[in-house]
């Protein structure tokens, strides 16, 4: 089996070498990538089955006390990790073949999109430390590589500009960590992370546990790569970027935080201060990312932004230790976030088509758009639903889990239901009974979700995390954050409307990708250095509201 793992993880990096080495043309390269990015999700597949069945599975060079040197191990959590990112390879590549038929660049884009499809199941499964290191850092380099695919386009340079920069400082981060667990107590051996993270514990670095200054770095370099503030600019600049680019992006590099936290969770689950660290950036940027996305109204740019909201959220379930649930949301987010992407240039015929399709008439329109029909489908029926779910089904969570799970769930969940209401052709009762069915449904399907992945990997990762963030903290922050926005949304005269125009206009601006003026020829340059300045008196005057244009 261990010429399996091997081939899931290294045969689209060795194809991508064949294909450059005979110098083929883009339309063979295309069928080369796809047909090797196909044997890689069917070996993944298997590694997945194998360590179901019969536990970890490893491809070591080891020294002589049996410790990795080098090397590949994949568990359960390592073998769903490969089989989601090969299977968003194969899609992608097979996607890209077709869309960027023609393109000057499309045999850039396959080889590129092979290796980081490599890198990237590498850092699932890698070994050592340092094997997830180098994996990491090619990630960084082909997924910039891949950004710049127009590259003399203005938006898609400053794309590149913005996230190589963001990337820096999270790898350095990660490299500070790899380099000061080698230099106490060696490379970490990922197969036997719980003894190095104890080992680390009992060392000292600069007068605190070497142990908490490893996941701080750790913290950092996830938040970096899941676009967390407030290091998450680089995200929306990458709009510049072709489909297949996104979804590659968006599916699995973005996740790059969670399958850190996770594959280090004896590391990360053991420090208060980094745990805490990850919640509160988590908690930052679940509500302004999806705050921003709300008023964005390009299809792009709102999944752009959805997609940063989703990674706070995902942190968020790793500050409170809710490890399982938060590899159940790398998957369903992956799986989710692809298709809207490859989908994303279909969504004006879609958005046609139900423009087309029979209206409701005033008065159930009128009825369905009322607050108390919105309040009970958008809030009360999804608390009903998690209550009965988590009775019935009964996962393995923490408090913590369960409050976050429940209220960011009732406030998805519900604004599902009232936009179906808003767009179904039914009359009132049709359009209620079916959004409340979906409701259970969706709630029934994501607790069960979370609980099959939670006995999934129950000997993988920790459920009892002592040093995560408690109940008490989660409750309270919550009701601090519903009553400002309830205070902001609520407000009487006046001042609440300047209240909720300032809220407005700063999302706006927030999300709004900062302009790149186009470079000047090169004989405007010589004329505009040469011209004398302006005079105050010869300037123009600015224009102001009422001026004509």
């Amino acid at each position: 089996m261990s010429g399996v793992l091997v081939t899931a993880v290294a045969l689209p990096l060795l194809v991508a070498a064949v294909l450059v080495l005979f110098r083929l043309g883009p339309p063979r390269t295309a069928q080369g990538a796809v047909v090797a990015s196909a044997i890689a999700f069917v070996a993944a597949m298997a590694v997945l089955v194998v360590t179901a069945v019969d536990g970890p599975t490893s491809a070591v060079v080891t020294d002589g006390e049996g410790g990795a040197r080098l090397g590949l191990t994949a568990d359960r959590v390592g073998g769903v990790l490969i089989a989601l990112t090969t299977l968003v390879g194969l899609i992608v590549q097979s996607f890209g073949s077709r869309s960027l038929l023609g393109d000057p660049r499309a045999r850039r884009f396959h080889l590129l999109a092979l290796v980081l499809t490599s890198a990237t199941a590498a850092v699932a499964v890698a070994a050592t430390g340092a094997g997830l290191l180098v994996a990491w850092i090619v990630t960084s380099v082909a997924l910039v590589a891949l950004l710049g695919h127009r590259a003399p386009w203005p938006p898609a340079v400053e794309a590149r500009r913005r996230t190589g920069w963001s990337f820096l400082v999270g790898d350095a981060a990660l490299v500070g960590a790899v380099l000061l667990a080698v230099f106490t107590i060696g490379d970490i051996d990922m197969r036997s992370i719980g003894a190095d993270a104890a080992a680390l514990d009992g060392e000292d670095f600069l007068g605190t546990s070497a142990l908490s200054v490893v996941a701080l770095l750790l913290v950092v370099a996830g938040v970096a790569r899941s676009a967390l503030v407030p290091i998450h600019r680089w995200l929306p600049s990458t709009l510049a970027a072709p489909t297949p680019v996104s979804a590659l992006l968006h599916a699995g590099v973005v996740n790059g935080a969670g399958v850190l936290l996770i594959r280090f969770s004896p590391v990360f689950g053991s420090s208060a201060t980094a745990m805490t660290v990850a919640f509160a950036l988590g908690m930052l940027t679940a509500l302004v990312a999806t705050a921003v996305m709300l008023v964005r109204t390009d299809v792009k740019g709102a999944l752009v932004w959805s997609t940063s909201g989703q990674m706070g959220f995902m942190v968020l379930q790793l500050g409170v230790g809710a490890f399982a649930a938060a590899l159940f949301h790398i998957v369903g987010h992956a799986l989710y976030k692809a298709a809207l992407f490859l989908g994303a240039g279909g969504a004006i015929t879609a958005h046609t088509r139900q423009g087309r399709r029979p209206h409701l008439g005033r008065s159930d329109a009128a009825t369905l758009r009322s607050t108390p029909v919105r309040l009970i489908v958008g809030l009360a029926v999804p608390l009903a639903a998690f209550a009965l779910a988590l009775f019935v089904i009964d996962p393995h969570l923490t408090a913590a889990a369960r409050i976050l799970i429940v209220v960011f769930g009732t406030l998805s969940i519900g604004r599902a239901a009232n936009g179906w209401m808003g767009s179904t052709p039914f009359t009132v009762r049709p359009s209620v009974v079916t959004a409340v069915a979906g409701v259970f449904v969706g709630v029934f399907a994501y607790v069960g979700g979370i609980t099959l992945f939670e006995n999934f990997v129950a000997d993988v990762v920790p459920y009892d995390v002592p040093a995560a963030v408690g109940p008490v903290w989660v409750a309270v922050l919550l009701v601090a954050i519903a009553l400002a926005i309830g205070v902001v949304a609520f407000a009487p005269g006046p001042r609440g409307d300047s209240w909720r125009r300032s809220a407005y206009v700063w999302l706006f601006s927030t999300g709004a990708a900062r302009p790149i003026a186009p470079a000047a020829p090169a004989h405007e340059r010589s004329s505009t250095r040469s011209a004398p300045a302006l005079a105050p008196s010869d300037a123009p005057a600015p224009l102001t509201v009422g001026d004509p244009a």
